[in-house]
């Protein structure tokens, strides 16, 4: 029997993170847990990753030794056999009715298109400085479709046959991957459009190091984009520079009120070395250093 959806999650180093979502996957409503396949791909986790048998639907564990998430979700589109694929970070867990409002989302807005589901943060009764930070930028999936007409893979539904269209993902890419696939998509006509229903939630970065390490991956992704001319020729410079500048960080920063100043205070340094760590490592990157996996 062939499933409805496969979902695909890349994974590296997130034994916990994976156990959760797989969890929250099983708890799914409004669709059969035979209409489901899960593919899990390993991109290098150290110790392997392990996955449990007792799920109520099928699930693929595989290795992909080439680094990058983007190379581990081709490997998971070959292996799955759904009509329906979608794609969803490990760190990410869905609501009940996840992959029901994906699917409906499809349905209603035609299956030659791409939905991107909403991503939440779930914050801590008592946030880091850092968190509290990431909360305020917010992940920015609706305005990401809205406005620069992508969706970020940590929440993707694609019929295979689109995705067949567009093409695998591109794996010289270990950041941006999903802009350029989504651009790419734009390119041949194919719509995409958001779904609020279709929600997973996601944790925020906690620590300094995180967020840092994050800043220098988006950066490293973003050069990638502006050095592909076909890219750029298409969508324009304006779409790969970032979605909120130092000054629009701050405006956000200074009209949170509900947050103490001295927070607010504390929010806006940490906004400074974020910035101060994407620029520094344009620099370093154009100096023929290596890119940022994670």
């Amino acid at each position: 029997m062939v499933p409805e959806v496969s979902v695909i999650i890349p994974v590296f180093q997130n034994q916990i993170g994976v156990e959760r979502c797989l969890a929250a996957i099983a708890r799914q409503d409004g669709i059969a847990m035979s209409d489901i396949e899960v593919i899990v791909i390993d991109n290098g986790s150290e110790p392997k990753l392990t996955v449990s048998k007792s799920l109520p639907f099928p699930v693929k564990l595989l290795i992909c030794s080439r680094k990058g998430a983007y190379s581990a979700r081709n490997a998971g589109v070959k292996m799955a056999n759904g009509k329906v694929l979608v794609f969803l970070d490990a760190d990410c867990w869905p609501e009940k009715l996840w992959i029901r409002a994906g699917l409906d989302a499809l349905c209603r807005n035609g299956k030659d298109s791409i939905v991107g589901g909403d991503v939440r943060f779930e914050t801590a009764p008592h946030p880091s400085v850092v968190e509290s930070y990431q909360v305020l930028m917010g992940f920015g999936q609706e305005r990401s479709i809205s406005e620069l007409q992508f969706s970020a893979t940590a929440n993707l539904f694609v019929s295979r046959q689109v995705f067949e269209q567009v093409g695998a993902f591109n794996e010289d890419l270990l950041s941006g991957g999903d802009r350029e696939w989504s651009w790419r998509a734009g390119k041949l006509g194919v719509p995409i459009y958001f779904s609020k229903d279709a929600m997973v939630w996601t944790k925020p970065r906690t620590t300094l190091r995180g967020a840092l390490i994050q800043a220098r991956r988006v950066a490293g992704g973003r050069m990638s984009l502006e050095d592909n001319a076909e890219i750029v020729a298409v969508v324009g410079l304006e779409k790969i520079q970032p979605n909120k500048g130092l000054l629009d960080k701050i405006k956000v920063i200074l009209c949170a009120r509900k947050l103490p100043l001295t927070r607010r205070l504390l929010i806006f340094g940490v906004a400074v070395i974020v910035r101060l760590v994407h620029d520094f490592e344009r620099i370093r990157i154009g100096m023929g250093g290596e890119f940022e996996r994670r």
